[in-house]
């Protein structure tokens, strides 16, 4: 086989692929298309709330763990 015919090869060979992928990539598009058309026409479930609700949290609660420390002694004194 010549050197062109080892190209044309590999060309053809890359165009069926990159075709192969497109037709993929159209069939996930309309996949997607008609989940979301179907996600809007149906009721979107309540979401459950918390059983403490938030106004009623000590401000503790919100802070990370490591601003509720004391301070040490001698972070706290100047020196």
């Amino acid at each position: 086989m010549s050197s062109l015919q080892r190209r044309i090869a590999a060309v053809t060979d890359t165009t069926a692929n990159l075709i192969a992928q497109l037709r993929e990539l159209d069939r996930l598009r309309e996949q997607v298309r008609k989940a979301l058309l179907s996600a809007q026409k149906s009721p979107q479930p309540k979401r459950r709330s918390s059983a403490i609700p938030r106004s009623h949290w000590k401000s503790t609660d919100r802070e990370p763990a490591l601003s509720r420390r004391e301070p040490s002694e001698s972070a706290a004194a100047p020196h």
